[in-house]
């Protein structure tokens, strides 16, 4: 019984303080989250404003949430919420990026029609059409288009494109407005569902005996052996 209670400490924390948790201790948790959400949205967003390409902006997320997990490693928090909170992390790194990549097209790109010269079918991909595609003056694009490429799209063809003027991100094809909005609402739950994690770990990571409440320190040990008999 006593290791299985050790176990349940190790994965969820200790959180051994009779009713709802301190006050103090849940305005830590809520800052933690709130600090560790925008560290890893933050991150994201500078390195694509900054001109990274997409994998080392996932790359600048992912240092983001590898700090956010170590520190509360070293508070003590339960080892399956820090696991939890990297899944979230992992999960969120392309989605912070794509997501800004698609502010800043919206804020500061330009469309413009482009000609296809090239339709690839790859079909071990998803999506699986793409379109390499030239400006009307001829200067070529090098990015590949997927948006608005398709089966029915030939060379010669024009499809719309947004561009950023000063290079930051990569252009991409123009097609209806539901994807982007898809993104930006599935990053925005993983985010929420990553600071609710980080908070639920922070509060559970303190044992705080009732007696004292306000200088217990973490990881300290709720559970003490039952006396024996006769001693």
């Amino acid at each position: 019984m006593r290791a299985w209670a050790r176990l349940s400490d190790r994965l969820l924390g200790s959180a051994a303080y009779e009713g709802s948790p301190p006050l103090w201790l849940v305005t830590e948790g809520l800052v933690v989250a709130a600090t560790s959400t925008a560290l890893v949205a933050g991150s994201g967003t500078v390195a694509v404003l900054a001109g990274m390409s997409p994998a080392h902006a996932v790359a600048a997320v992912a240092v983001a949430v590898a700090a956010v997990a170590l520190y509360l490693l070293i508070t003590w928090a339960g080892h399956l919420l820090v696991a939890g909170t990297a899944l979230l992390g992992i999960l969120l790194s392309p989605g912070v990026s794509g997501v800004a990549t698609e502010a800043v097209l919206t804020g500061a790109g330009r469309a413009e029609d482009v000609v296809v010269t090239v339709v690839a079918y790859e079909p071990d991909d998803s999506p699986a059409y793409y379109c390499s595609v030239r400006h009307q003056d001829g200067s070529p694009v090098g990015a590949r288009l997927w948006r608005g490429c398709g089966p029915s799209v030939l060379p010669g063809d024009l499809i719309g494109m947004v561009y950023d003027p000063a290079g930051r991100v990569a252009p991409r094809g123009i097609e209806g407005p539901g994807a982007p909005l898809w993104s930006l609402v599935r990053t925005a739950m993983l985010l929420l569902a990553f600071a609710v994690v980080c908070f639920v770990a922070v509060v559970r990571s303190y044992c705080v005996p009732p007696s004292a409440q306000s200088d217990q320190p973490r990881g300290c040990e709720p559970r003490s052996p039952s006396p024996k008999a006769g001693s």
